[in-house]
């Protein structure tokens, strides 16, 4: 076999195994296998009961979950209802966590911030309380979207691919300060959300406002009827444009509370007088009562209950206004030359 021969067969099987490794590797989504994490995290979401985050010389300024036939609440929250999608995204992430090691040694457990007083520890437990998962969790990774982990019993510290301690908002935090709770707690007010509302009542010491939304023969016969929302009472005196209404619809079924209180002390907050409060019903006859109490304090913060709910929420002035003053607020005639 002549030399050019070669030349050419071999110029051909190079050719060849290009082909194959394009069609091979890059011919495919580009996927990071399993077998290349040092650090693989196994647990079932399903059967986590109760999470627990924590710093081991302080555990009162954690957060404790604990899943419930109705959803998860914050058990340290006065068993506040906790947004069930900011709950599932931990356990999502938790079981991406992927990583490489970086240390091997507790002597460099400082640098990491990952040593057992000052590391944030998760905790995943079953329904009898059974260890599932537990992590220490360090400072954040020099990309800031990644942060340092270990596993208890193993020096091993690892460069995880999410970044946990971001999460609970523990950066730079000293060990004794309690973690936000707010961005878990579910602190929507209103059962009845703006676009399913079909009336409500809005009343006050004096008097009650009463709204509904009625459908609207079309204006032509080839029209579609419409829906536009009335004022049912009073009939006389203050009465509300419908671009008003809607726009006190929004805020009624958009209502938030910023915190919570201890219902052991709701007794005490004067809800029984019902001075303040908001009937809503639903387009298919549920009916929901939310009820406000007087000023707590110098800032005109109020606490508020939803009829049959246990939590007993906290909002600010601007909340109570929102729905009790500024749509039944006149406008003010502009000031004529005679009156400057």
């Amino acid at each position: 076999m002549s030399r050019k021969t070669l030349t050419i067969l071999f110029a051909a099987f190079v050719v060849l195994m290009g082909i194959f490794f394009v069609q091979k590797y890059l011919g495919q989504p580009s996927k990071k296998p399993s077998s290349l994490s040092e650090l693989n995290l196994e647990f079932d979401p399903q059967t986590v009961q109760y999470i627990q985050v924590f710093k081991q010389d302080y555990p009162d300024s954690g957060i404790y979950f604990a899943r419930q036939d109705t959803g998860w609440i914050i058990a340290n929250e006065y068993n506040t209802a906790a947004k069930k999608e900011e709950v599932q995204k931990i356990l999502d992430d938790v079981q991406g966590v992927t990583g490489t090691v970086r240390g091997e040694s507790e002597d460099l457990y400082g640098d990491f911030e990952i040593g057992d007083r000052n590391a944030l520890q998760i905790k995943f437990l079953g329904a009898d309380n059974t260890q599932l998962l537990h992590i220490y969790v360090g400072k954040g990774g020099p990309d800031g979207h990644t942060c340092f982990v270990r596993l208890p019993g193993s020096p091993k510290v690892f460069l995880a691919n999410q970044n946990l301690i971001s999460r609970f908002a523990a950066w730079a935090a000293p060990p004794e300060k309690k973690l936000p709770t707010d961005r878990w707690m579910n602190l929507r007010l209103s059962p009845v959300k703006t676009q399913d509302l079909a009336a409500f009542k809005v009343h006050m010491p004096k008097i009650d406002y009463e709204f509904t939304l009625v459908t609207e023969p079309p204006v032509d016969s080839g029209g579609a009827p419409g829906k536009i929302w009335k004022q049912v009472s009073p009939t006389k005196g203050n009465i509300l444009e419908e671009a008003k209404i809607r726009s006190l619809q929004s805020a009624v079924g958009n209502l938030t509370a910023q915190g919570v209180a201890n219902p052991d002390y709701a007794s005490g907050f004067g809800f029984e007088k019902q001075a303040y409060s908001i009937t809503v019903n639903d387009t298919i006859g549920n009916s929901d009562l939310i009820i406000f109490s007087g000023k707590i304090d110098t800032l005109e913060q109020r606490y508020v209950i939803v009829r049959g709910q246990p939590t007993v929420y906290r909002v600010n002035k601007s909340v109570f206004e929102r729905v009790f003053v500024t749509p039944f607020e006149k406008p003010q005639e502009p000031k004529t030359a005679a009156s400057k």
